[in-house]
């Protein structure tokens, strides 16, 4: 029996999208008989849990938690105690446990910023390196093969270690995310570099969710490059109750990504048709599921304000039931040059909910592999900025068709191709992984 270790800064119970493919993986490789072996950090404040993928950690031999939980982090709370705001009633105390906390929190601020280029998510990549490192190379020197998956910078140098500590472990570096883009932060682009150099020195698999993720490696590296896409698992509908919504109600889940992520178009259209007589607004809904409410209500705007309703972030069940609800899902992503081939792990997910897709691509390049994709699968319709002028007409018909059968009483136009979404789905997938394994 062949010994997996997997590294990576999201997984299960953790409720971000990207913790999904990383621990369905983990999952197939288990049920297709292999010892599978995890380490990865503490949920971070703002992170809640996946109900759905917490049933998943059964299949887990070896599960290490790294917890985040630094020096500075730990004299606040002493200080909170001493200063009564713990265990104190005062109204006084918690006005001294406040203040004191504020401080610190400026302090501790400014100590990042300095120390680590005003970057918090930094610091935290930095520590989990710090703390998980001993563990890695512990564990590397008993698993046959290091899977490193989820957080470009800290789990790629945790690989380098292993594989130097153990250059017998085979070393598959699972690259989401270009490793230089233009959104890195220009004085953490040394550290990425150096880690895009190793990898390609040091890794004997680069894989990656499509190809413009591992186009930065097309030069030097000498090893194996293989696309393993995102998935997704049927086994996570079960049990989700659902009925569909009474009203036409389009549905976006997911991050905005400050704007990068633009449905502008979108509810351009709807306002349109709504102005047109083509929409009645009050059989109309659109919903959001996310915490950048503020980002979704300026994409929005005000014409639409009485029919949008920003749910917030909810667990990955609650998505899922929301998303089996609705009529029409909404997807965004970007193309443009330099930052090429971005697929949403939604998008996967959207595939197994089994809706009409309407997605959003910004960028001046046309032709982005996500409509590649959407029109092989014949399961939506795709805007792109690059191609605006032939684009919009096209959905703005696409969207008020599809109303127009919800007001008919009739199923709308949707005859998605199954044998091409069919290849997407994890257990299929993770025999893909399993031939680098065993080559």
């Amino acid at each position: 029996m062949k010994k997996i270790l997997i590294v990576t800064e999201h997984f299960a119970p953790n409720n971000e999208i990207a913790a999904v493919r990383i621990t369905k993986f983990a999952k197939y490789f288990k049920l297709k008989g292999f010892h599978v072996g995890v380490v990865t950090r503490s949920l971070r404040s703002h992170e809640i849990i996946d109900p759905i993928l917490t049933g998943d950690l059964k299949y887990i031999d070896e599960y290490v938690v790294i917890v985040l939980k630094s020096i500075l982090t730990q004299k606040i709370s002493y200080v909170s105690k001493k200063a009564g705001g713990v265990e104190g009633n005062s109204s006084e105390n918690g006005i001294v446990t406040d203040l004191i906390n504020k401080l610190l929190s400026l302090l501790i601020a400014y100590y990042i910023k300095v120390k680590f280029a005003g970057s918090l998510d930094f610091y935290l990549k930095k520590l989990f390196i710090k703390k998980a490192k001993k563990h890695v190379k512990l564990l590397s020197k008993t698993y046959d093969v290091i899977l490193t998956s989820c957080g470009a910078f800290s789990v790629n140098v945790l690989g380098i270690s292993a594989k130097r500590s153990n250059p017998n472990i085979k070393w598959i570096a699972d690259i989401l995310d270009p490793l230089i883009n233009n959104f890195q932060n220009k004085k953490h682009l040394p550290y990425y570099r150096w880690i895009l150099k190793m990898i390609m020195e040091n890794a004997d698999v680069i894989t990656g969710v499509s190809e413009g993720n591992i186009e930065e490696f097309k030069d030097g590296f000498k090893g194996k490059k293989v696309v393993i896409n995102d998935g997704f698992d049927e086994d996570d509908l079960n049990g989700i109750y659902f009925e569909k919504s009474e009203k036409f109600v389009l549905t976006y889940a997911g991050r905005l990504y400050s704007g990068m992520r633009d449905l502008s178009v979108v509810f351009k259209a709807i306002s349109e048709l709504i102005r047109e007589e083509k929409i009645n607004s009050n059989s109309i809904e659109i919903h959001y599921l996310g915490n950048e409410i503020l980002c979704f209500a300026s994409q929005v705007g005000y014409d639409l304000k009485e029919i949008s309703f920003a749910c917030g972030q909810v667990d990955r069940e609650l998505s899922l039931q929301q998303q089996l609800c609705s009529h029409v899902l909404l997807l965004a992503s970007w193309n443009f040059t330099g930052y090429t081939g971005v697929i949403t792990g939604k998008f996967y997910e959207y595939m197994m909910i089994n809706r009409p897709i309407i997605c959003t691509v910004t960028g001046n390049l046309p032709d982005s592999q996500l409509k590649q994709m959407i029109t092989a699968a014949n399961n939506g319709v795709v805007w792109e900025q690059a191609n605006d002028e032939t684009d919009y007409p096209v959905l703005k018909d696409y969207l008020l068709k599809q109303y127009q059968r919800y007001e008919a009483g009739l199923p709308l136009d949707f005859s998605p191709d199954r044998e091409y979404i069919e290849q997407f789905k994890f257990d299929t997938l993770a025999n893909k992984f399993i031939e680098l394994f065993n080559c």
